[in-house]
């Protein structure tokens, strides 16, 4: 028993050893967490399309947070979409340098963030001074050359990875592209004009617009009562692309629909389908894209091709109808597009119009939901309004409002009596660049909508033989003027 006893004592002091050890290990492991851990600034990196600042609007960590790698940090918004912001590393957050709505320029900081040591950071060296000061971060190999964040230059050729993407599906040789940006990045826009004229044209031999000057205005005085409204996000790009669009000559034709065979169909639809409702908007997103058909002038980008003078010379007319809608979100005006629209039945076109406005209000839309559109359609109407005069969206040349629809009195004759009969009506004010298109070609191609909407008959004809049309048509006209 005592020989037991004494081998249980040996084992026990054996244990209790072997925990106290174990406890200083734990605690100096810890230790050295802490004192091999770096401080790093995570910045704003390179958003696309020239993106140069983004409006913080809405963070999802606050100090002392642990994240996970690819964890989101924030949601920020610029002039051309929404974004989460994703975390490249694990680590703790440490401060924030930044509040809701204010604005961080892309490659400055936008949170400090401790990391184990063993994470390699890569530096990107900047232009511009950073508005916080960071925290000294430990000596990385600098780049061979300044590049916007994220960008690669393989072949001598600046470029970010989602424009090589689209140069392999345009089927473009990205090294014979001549950059338009500083130190001859090659920008999608770039790319896309290397496809759509074959190398014929490029931005370095396009002259130069004018110099902007701005004009010379009183500066408002704000007293301690007024509020100042800095412009952000969405907002600022609309006062942006109005002031833009000033320099476009517009011209404006304004008729009135009868709705009477649209309504029938409408009525027909969901009497055959109950429960489900359809609006007139798809109605007249496809009538207005089977007038393309036979006005493709209307479904086309200005290009910013200039002579010696100073004045437009080329135009793009475009193969797809993506016809962008003017939405009233939370976050402004949006002009997010519906593609392909030529290709697609009214039913199509009414559910992606009830998806893309859904996002917009939920502000989780896209880039490619924002770009590339070639006309635009404004539903005036639904807020009470019956004519406007809509400003186009550059670069495209087109753009119509719907007003409200209403009902009026229709005289005819009736057992040889003139008679009021109620019609219901609908405005469309039709703006167009009247640089590119003239006001015959204006008025035809409104009349040409006004009897695809009056007679959908004709609009189901017209649509087989779109189809035989767009097989046809050139992918895409540059037409020189």
């Amino acid at each position: 028993q005592r020989r037991v006893h004494g081998i249980i004592q040996i084992m026990l002091r054996t244990l209790m050893h072997a925990g106290r050890n174990l406890t200083r290990f734990n605690q100096l492991t810890f230790n050295q967490m802490l004192f091999f851990a770096k401080l790093i600034p995570v910045r704003l990196g390179d958003l696309g399309e020239g993106t140069k600042e983004a409006t913080i609007k809405e963070w999802f960590v606050k100090p002392g947070s642990e994240v996970k790698e690819f964890q989101d940090l924030c949601e920020v918004i610029t002039d051309k979409l929404v974004a989460k912001i994703p975390s490249s590393y694990a680590g703790k957050i440490v401060q924030l340098h930044y509040k809701n709505d204010e604005i961080c320029q892309v490659g400055q900081p936008l949170l400090d963030m401790e990391v184990g040591d063993h994470v390699q950071v890569k530096e990107v060296k900047k232009d511009e001074p950073a508005k916080h000061p960071a925290p000294p971060a430990p000596k990385k190999e600098e780049p061979k050359a300044e590049a916007p964040l994220h960008e690669e230059a393989h072949d001598n050729v600046y470029t970010t990875h989602a424009v090589r993407v689209l140069a392999k599906q345009l089927k473009v040789d990205i090294t014979k592209v001549k950059g338009s940006q500083k130190r001859g990045r090659v920008t999608k826009e770039d790319v896309i004009l290397f496809a759509e004229t074959g190398g014929k044209a490029s931005p370095q031999t396009t002259a130069p617009a004018p110099p902007k000057v701005p004009p010379k205005l009183d500066v408002p005085v704000a007293s301690k009562k007024d509020k100042v409204i800095k412009l952000t996000g969405f907002k600022k790009a609309m006062a942006r692309s109005m002031t833009d669009a000033l320099a476009i000559p517009h011209d404006n034709l304004v008729d009135e629909f009868n709705i009477a065979s649209m309504k029938a169909a409408r009525k027909a639809y969901m009497d055959a389908n109950p429960g489900k409702k359809i609006t007139y908007l798809p109605f007249f997103v496809k009538a207005f894209s089977s007038a393309m058909i036979d006005f493709p002038i209307f479904n086309s980008h200005s290009s910013n091709a200039r002579d010696g003078d100073g004045h437009s010379t080329d135009y793009v007319m475009k193969s797809e109808h993506n016809i962008s809608l003017a939405v009233d979100s939370p976050s402004g005006l949006l002009v997010p597009n519906l593609k392909s629209v030529q290709r697609k039945s009214i039913l199509q076109i009414h559910e992606e119009i009830k998806e893309l406005v859904e996002r917009a209000r939920k502000s989780t839309l896209t880039q490619d939901d924002l770009t590339n559109g070639t006309f635009t359609v404004s539903n005036i109407g639904n807020i009470g309004c019956i004519i406007g005069t809509p400003v186009i969206f550059r670069p495209q040349v087109g753009i119509v409002a719907l007003g409200q629809i209403r009902t009026l009195p229709d005289f005819k004759i009736i057992k040889g009596e003139s008679k009021p009969v109620p019609k219901e009506i609908i405005t469309s004010s039709l703006s167009f660049d009247h640089r590119f298109i003239d006001g015959a070609t204006g008025a035809k191609f409104i009349t040409r909508v006004k009897q695809f909407v009056e007679n959908l008959d004709i609009l189901l004809l017209n649509l087989k033989q779109s189809s035989s049309n767009q097989s046809t048509f050139d992918p895409v006209s540059y037409t020189h003027l």
